[in-house]
């Protein structure tokens, strides 16, 4: 090799060294900005998981479609959220920019930002524990639903009767009547009057599929007569040992050919809640007058529950009672014969006399 070239190569090695240098330089800066990035991010992320006390429970509407330096603000100005900036950095970070989810959103009193960020982020709108008890006639969910979620009662009850909503849920019924089930449910704060009925009547249609279908199909009956059976035992047992019992009685009249003579049906009728009955009001001219008409009524005259439907479906399998009377306690006296029920509202009468009870059904609240 010409000594010429030994010398160039050795003018190169320099200029190779500062080359070297200048590259760790800046593998060096860029290690460091990385490290001074997730740092930050660290820190803001854990800065937004610090719970804090907002004081009153606050509600944030965040519209369809905002942007999010909009949905920032208005969290901000709420006192949601400490800083509207440090919020839209944190979900551009986490990549959740589109997936904040619009509605009503109810936040407080001790939070993080964290925790508000996943509401919005799986749309846990503000919403209320209803409660419907059992029992409860539509007109009176109506009144409660209104009185908790502010639902038009009056749009509710329409649509109860709308036969659009009833093919839609697949119930063919004169009414929704007894299929809104009484349960506790959560609904959100912006819920409409449709959604509570479909929540309600899916409730019911799902706990009457399966082994319980199959079991009204086996005894003879439709969902709607299963629901219409169990509103009545609804309306007469208070006592849930009682239900199996009282359904018995009115499956052994059905299968008599008796007329099943309930006075709830006749109430319903009526419109009659919290009123005397009078002996004059059994013969009212009405398809759920149960005294004129045999059979089941046309429909259910309250929301039953799971205790009072099982009992429809299930009576008593070794009552051959057909008659039962109210004994002022809640509770009934059971007979087979007339003249054993004759002797029952008779004691019934004399024990509700001494007890000076008040009790107001001239009717004797017999079955």
């Amino acid at each position: 090799m010409p000594p010429g070239d030994r010398r160039d190569r050795r003018s190169d090695l320099p200029r190779a060294r500062k080359r070297g240098r200048a590259w760790f330089v800046r593998d060096a800066v860029i290690v460091l900005v990385m490290a001074l990035v997730v740092f930050a991010v660290f820190t803001q992320l854990t800065w937004f998981t610090v719970r804090r006390d907002i004081g009153e429970r606050v509600l944030v509407e965040v519209r369809g479609g905002a942007p999010l330096r909009e949905i920032a603000r208005e969290l901000e100005k709420a006192g949601v959220v400490r800083s509207s900036g440090k919020f839209v950095l944190a979900v551009r970070v986490l990549g959740l920019t589109e997936k904040l989810q619009a509605g009503t959103y109810e936040f407080g009193p001790r939070l993080s930002e964290l925790d508000v960020l996943r509401s919005l982020r799986y749309g846990e709108v503000a919403g209320r524990r209803i409660t419907v008890p059992e029992g409860y006639r539509a007109s009176q969910i109506a009144a409660l639903l209104e009185r908790k979620l502010g639902i038009d009662s009056g749009e509710f009850m329409e649509l109860v009767h709308d036969p659009e909503v009833m093919r839609s849920l697949d119930v063919s019924a004169p009414s929704l009547e007894g299929y809104l089930h009484p349960d506790t449910y959560r609904m959100r704060l912006d819920a409409t009057a449709r959604e509570a009925i479909e929540m309600m009547v899916e409730e019911t249609m799902s706990f009457l599929e399966g082994p319980r279908r199959q079991r009204a199909e086996s005894i003879g009956l439709t969902v709607h007569q299963v629901l219409t059976l169990a509103s009545i035992i609804e309306a007469e047992a208070l006592f849930d040992r009682e239900r199996p019992r009282i359904s018995a009685v009115y499956h052994n009249r059905l299968e008599r050919g008796w007329r099943l003579e309930a006075d709830p049906t006749v109430r319903y009728a009526l419109g009659k809640y919290g009123r005397k009955l009078y002996y004059k009001d059994l013969d009212s001219d009405s398809p759920y007058n149960t005294y004129r008409n045999a059979g089941l009524p046309p429909g259910p005259i309250c929301s039953p529950g799971k205790a009072s439907i099982t009992a429809a479906l299930y009576p008593d399998p070794d009552s051959e009672d057909f008659f039962f009377v109210a004994d002022g306690d809640g509770t009934h006296t059971f007979s087979r014969t007339f003249s054993e029920h004759v002797k029952a509202k008779a004691r019934a009468r004399d024990r509700r006399k001494a007890q000076d009870t008040g009790f107001s059904l001239d009717t004797d609240e017999d079955g």
